[in-house]
């Protein structure tokens, strides 16, 4: 089944290849309005914690705008207890992503571990990094998005939706890495604040459920942390979209390092910055494929999301951005 268009946008800016499956589905353009949930799956803010997101919000979107140019190192843990262990990790990974205002990007997996069981009863477990085949590498040039297949070595273009082409990539799958928009996030969202652990200084910690199906069909939730020095995430997990905290505890963690925004545009002149979101050539041996956009049906839209019960804030703790960093 040809992957969607959402897929590729998902596992382009976060890597999202436990979390997201191929649907085939096509993104409802921006004209049709999205139906809200049938309920919040959380009861109703007081006025102060309403005041409190609001505030954050704004704040994070105001700070998003004045973002042109981006780019970090990141780390990712991939928790998968049906295919890997259940108390600890299953994949670990390094990488960096690009990002130019409003529609170019790049991701790229340098590093990747697999988890090992011990040898014998008892043993220790260990990581043995893999490269070639699991490598992951997606660039964005503003009208397509281009996968770099290493196991079957293939060079996928795939077309982005004409709506989307020229646009911000916050109106992708997942709109809080980049271009933060609070009206919209609070419009495709249930959102709200997370108590920070008294140990912690100078975060803020979010919770956000999707309020359609077809963000619900990537992830149940999502834990956003926010640097209070430069009011971007520096933290980001995703909960699988069957995640139960006692029997299915899979979710893929992101920790985002060496943030960077808005150097000075002389550097570009003298580094290979801008050619990386540029349509990127075929390796030798390669095959190029392009898969072209197919228009949704006609009266298609976005329907509201089956909300799952939400998880105890202090079982979400237990689980969230902070818990998972215990684990290097």
């Amino acid at each position: 089944m040809k992957c969607s268009v959402q897929r590729a946008c998902a596992v382009l800016f976060l890597g999202l290849t436990v979390a997201v499956a191929a649907s085939g589905q096509q993104i409802a353009p921006r004209s049709q309005a999205v139906p809200p949930a049938a309920q919040s799956p959380f009861p109703p803010l007081a006025p102060q914690d309403q005041q409190f997101l609001d505030q954050v919000l704004r704040a994070w979107e105001n700070r998003s705008k004045a973002v042109e140019r981006y780019r970090c190192t990141f780390k990712r843990w991939e928790y998968d207890p049906v295919f890997g262990p259940r108390e600890t990790f299953k994949t670990y990974s390094e990488g960096l992503i690009r990002y130019q205002t409003p529609d170019k990007g790049m991701f790229k997996v340098d590093k990747y571990m697999d988890y090992t069981p011990p040898a014998q009863p008892g043993g220790k477990a260990s990581y043995v990094a893999r490269t070639g085949e699991v490598v992951e590498h997606w660039i964005c040039d503003g009208t397509s998005v281009w996968e770099h297949d290493y196991k079957t070595k293939r060079l996928i273009q795939r077309e982005l939706p004409p709506q989307m082409r020229g646009k911000a990539i916050a109106d992708g799958p997942l709109p809080f890495l980049f271009g933060a928009d609070a009206e919209k996030i609070k419009r495709r969202y249930w959102v709200r604040p997370l108590p920070v652990p008294a140990e912690v200084k100078g975060e803020y910690w979010l919770e956000a459920y999707p309020k359609t199906r077809q963000d619900a069909a990537n992830f149940q939730k999502v834990h956003v942390i926010i640097d209070q020095t430069d009011f971007l995430p520096k933290g980001l997990v995703l909960f699988d979209k069957n995640f139960n905290a006692r029997t299915n505890p899979a979710r893929t963690t992101f920790t985002f390092e060496n943030r960077d925004v808005n150097w000075s545009i002389a550097l570009d002149r003298i580094n290979i910055w801008k050619p990386q979101f540029f349509e990127p050539p075929t390796p030798f041996g390669w095959k190029k494929v392009v898969e072209k956009y197919e228009a949704p049906e006609p009266g298609e839209s976005l329907a509201p999301a089956t909300v799952p019960p939400p998880v105890p804030v202090s079982q979400a703790q237990r689980t969230g951005p902070r818990g998972d960093r215990g684990t290097r």
